[in-house]
């Protein structure tokens, strides 16, 4: 495994290019994660977690990736995006036809995450793809703050290509909501609430 001290180092850029994984930090654990286009690709980061491929993995960009390219984002939903992301939010969206088949799995559902974390947001700002990321841990096991313990149980997988150094500084989770139905349904409570998201939502205060 390659160790990596910063996202400009540009070999983090290539092994996602190549379709390969790489491990990351987030605002809140270590994570891993490939691009979002590539089935292969997602085959590898379910295989080195040990993770059922059945089980959605969220979408992670920077703010000007053409979500509506492959997401279908109403008025409301481009509401709460333009309130909260970047930032500590997860929404599910209605996928489109040409939305890859692993951001959704059948289900025509796919959750999507802006994050604030600024040297992780000029990342995925620099890739001309979007990720998938999810928890740097074997499935089941607890997630990870600390690079080193990352590396103790990645180090002998020939799938996971390198790690990128950096902090993990909120422990509190995101806030998962979705958005697929007439109103907005809390999945998960981090620090934004279901009346903040309704706010925006159905467009009150504007």
């Amino acid at each position: 495994m390659l160790l990596l001290s910063s996202f400009s180092d540009p070999r983090a850029k290539d092994i996602l290019l190549q379709g390969e994984v790489l491990a990351l930090p987030t605002e809140t654990v270590y994570g891993v994660g490939v691009r979002f286009d590539d089935e292969n690709a997602y085959q590898r980061l379910c295989q080195c977690k040990g993770r059922s491929p059945s089980k959605p993995i969220a979408v992670r960009c920077g703010p000007d990736f053409p979500l509506d390219d492959y997401f279908l984002l109403t008025p409301a939903i481009k509401r709460v995006r333009k309130k909260f992301l970047p930032g500590p939010l997860t929404v599910l969206v209605k996928a489109k036809e040409s939305a890859p088949y692993q951001t959704h799995l059948g289900t025509f559902v796919a959750g999507i995450r802006i994050p604030g974390k600024k040297e992780l947001l000029d990342f995925l700002s620099s890739l001309p793809f979007a990720l998938q990321v999810t928890s740097a841990n074997r499935s089941g096991s607890p997630a990870l703050k600390d690079r080193q313990k990352v590396i103790e149980v990645f180090n002998d997988s020939p799938l996971v290509k390198a790690i990128v150094e950096g902090k993990c500084e909120s422990g509190t989770p995101t806030t998962v909501v979705s958005l697929v139905g007439d109103s907005p349904l809390i999945i998960r409570q981090g620090d934004v609430t279901k009346e903040e998201i309704d706010q925006a939502f159905f467009g009150k205060g504007d």
